[in-house]
Order: C-alpha cells, then structure tokens, then sequence
C-alpha cells in the first residue's frame, strides 16, 4: 500500500511539474542557401524534340516552383557536330532540339551552358555536363505475373544482356498508352549485376499496383514498356532521388542531401543520353 501511494504521490508532482512549463514560441532564423543553376536534361534515340530544362535552386523550405532561366546559351555536341538549342517562348528555361534530332549509340554527347544572367552566378560561368549513348538492347518480351502478397502484376523481362559491359537499365510503364512512372519514385531501374552477359529470364523489372485505380488492367488492355540503356551517373542520380523521396525513419535516417549530378562548376541537377526501345504486350488475366 505505501508503495503505491508512493508511485502516486511521486505521479502528481511530475504532472505539475509539467503542467506548470508554459508554451513558448521559437523562431529560428535558417541561413538562405547559395542560389545554384539546376539542369534537368536527356537525349535519346529517339527523333524528336529533346528539352533541357534550366531553373535555380531554392531554400529547403521554399514552398514555391522555382523559377526557369531564361536568355541562356546552351549547345549540344555528339563530338562531330554541335547545335544550339532554342528556349520555348511558351516555356521559359526550357530549351530545346530541332524536332528531327536524335541521338546516336555509342557516341559521347556535351551539354554547355553559358550566359546564366541570374543573382549569384557569374554570367562568364560555363557549364557543362557529358554522357555515352551505350548500343541499345531491344527486349524479346514482356510478361504479366500477380502477387497476391503485395497485390500487384509483376511485369517479367525477356532479354539478352551483352557480355563483358556494365548495363544500366531504366524501365518508363504505360498503360494503354497512359504513363505510370511520371515521377523519379515511380520509375524502376536496374543494372546487370546478377544476369550480366546471360538471357533475362522473367527478372522483375517494374509492376502495375491493383490498389491504385489507375493500375488496374483489365482484358485486352495493352501494357507497354519502354526500356532505356542509361549511363552510371544517371542511374545514380534516379537511385538517389528515389532515396530522398522516399519516406524513412528518422531515428536511422540522415539529413536531407542535393542528388549527385553530372553538371560542372558546382551546378546541380543532371544530363543524360540514352538509347530506347519498347516492347509491349495485352493483358489476358
């Protein structure tokens, strides 16, 4: 009995102890981050358009799109022939390709950045990023596998790896030609590790989740992938981001960082070339 009436006694006192603390409001005044040029860009195979988006880094907590840079030089070289991009009126900071341009495999493809007329850049500053347009692989095919654990449709790849080459593989899924992985969280990526130089034989390479609405095939829908041969620095980048993005504990975790890039004199963000082919197949559940 005097135990307990210890504890309670000993129970009373902490409350007021605590109860008696009043609130106080702190402010914390953070220092404001150097602004920085961001590059977002990629070449493929593929003939089109290809854009190179240029904007400024912000504070941590700066709530707001950061702003696009406009009046740039930015040129493009496959180390034969250089082109200078076009800035989109409608898009500011974004520049682009001729419509007919593509990419070439195994060629070595510079971005160069000049005349960043933004505060805390020197507009004499060049930038400049380089990546290597590794031979495509096409896939034989694709297939559809469910997980009753996770709830999903796996999505199977069948393929020769080449031999004797350190593969990067990126995986963009469209369903019924709607694309799934519109954010670096959802994009898959894989290297050869475990299957270098041998056939892929059904390696899970991306899948569609049944609890999200817009992932639920149904009968005759046609699921596509396309598969593009990246180089390290971009699949670095894309593991990265994908690691900052994702939820984690705190207790383990460690501060949020910038992404790696490729981009020179201290700028952030990354440019990449890549070929890319694409498979697809109909679904039959």
């Amino acid at each position: 009995m005097q135990k307990i009436l210890r504890i309670t006694i000993l129970f009373l006192l902490v409350q007021q102890l605590f109860s008696a603390c009043g609130e106080e409001e702190i402010e914390l005044e953070l220092e404001g981050s150097t602004t920085r040029l961001v590059v977002d860009g990629l070449v493929t195979t593929d003939t089109m358009a290809h854009k190179v988006r240029l904007s400024l880094s912000g504070d941590y907590f700066h709530n707001q799109s950061l702003p696009g840079v406009s009046g740039a030089q930015v040129s493009l070289s496959d180390g034969l022939a250089s082109i200078d991009l076009q800035e989109l009126a409608e898009e500011p900071g974004t520049y682009t390709t001729p419509s007919n341009y593509y990419g070439k495999p195994d060629h070595w493809y510079t971005l160069r950045i000049s005349g960043v007329d933004a505060a805390g850049i020197d507009p004499r500053e060049i930038f400049e990023a380089q990546s290597f347009i590794a031979p495509l692989v096409t896939p034989d095919s694709i297939a559809m596998e469910y997980d009753r654990f996770w709830e999903l449709w796996k999505i199977l790849l069948y393929c020769q790896d080449p031999a004797e080459v350190e593969n990067y593989y990126l995986f963009h899924t469209y369903l019924n030609e709607k694309l799934i992985t519109d954010r670096y969280a959802k994009v898959s990526i894989i290297d050869d590790e475990f299957f270098n130089g041998n056939y892929a034989n059904g390696v899970w390479i991306a899948d569609l989740d049944t609890r999200e609405e817009d992932q639920r095939p149904k009968a005759g829908d046609v699921i596509k992938v396309a598969c593009y041969m990246i180089d390290h620095n971009y699949f670095k980048f894309i593991e990265a981001a994908q690691i900052e993005t994702t939820p984690r504990a705190p207790l383990f975790s460690g501060a949020p960082a910038n992404v790696p890039g490729n981009i020179s004199n201290g700028a952030l963000g990354i440019f990449s070339a890549a070929s890319v082919s694409r498979i697809s197949t109909v679904f039959e559940p």
